[in-house]
């Protein structure tokens, strides 16, 4: 009997830990490289998946949650496309240090059903690594430093003033969500 019992403890344990691998290497597979250029919206992204940084890696990004649910920083609305993909609004709608427009209308789901639509650029065609000098970058004033505008600086300002503006409005999310506080940074980034 007891033989019995610890055999049938040995295989389910083995299947137990089998399914979870199973299930670890799915939900990995889920979340996929930020495309070049695509007229698909992703469900989930990498972000800064060859950050520079010793100690913080990529960024799993849920793009469908930031498109589909309401996180504008009120919490009560979806976001526009063009909070983050700021290149697809018309170039009277930019304000500093926006310059670079590439459509004549706002970037929206509906716009990409048209055949004729151009695909959204991935951040990199602007925001290149940091390092990489093979074209110019924007460059911004923050903190009174001059700071090109690299793919990390680019989702660093994006990011945090969304957050911030989120935590400000509803400071139940600063448990759940990280701001520009330095020490949250283990919210959105796999550590090293």
């Amino acid at each position: 009997m007891k033989r019995l019992l610890l055999g049938l403890i040995v295989v389910l344990s083995v299947l137990a830990l089998g399914f979870v691998g199973n299930v670890a290497r799915t939900s990995a597979s889920l979340v996929q490289q930020i495309p070049k250029e695509s007229k698909e919206q992703p469900k989930k992204v990498k972000l800064d998946t060859d950050s520079l940084d010793d100690k913080w890696g990529e960024v799993a990004f849920d793009h469908e949650n930031h498109t589909i649910k309401n996180y504008t920083p009120d919490g009560k609305t979806t976001g526009t496309c063009i909070e983050c993909h700021h290149t697809d609004q018309p170039k009277d709608k930019l304000t500093l240090p926006l310059v670079t427009s590439e459509r004549t209308v706002a970037l929206t789901a509906d716009v990409l059903k048209d055949a004729a639509a151009a695909p959204v650029k991935g951040c990199r065609s602007c925001h290149l690594q940091a390092g990489d000098d093979s074209k110019p970058l924007p460059v911004i004033t923050k903190d009174a430093k001059q700071l090109k505008l690299d793919n990390e600086v680019a989702y660093h300002t994006n990011c945090f003033a969304c957050h911030d503006a989120a935590i400000k409005a509803r400071p139940d999310l600063a448990t759940k969500t990280a701001g520009s506080d330095p020490k949250g940074c283990v919210k959105c980034h796999v550590a090293k």
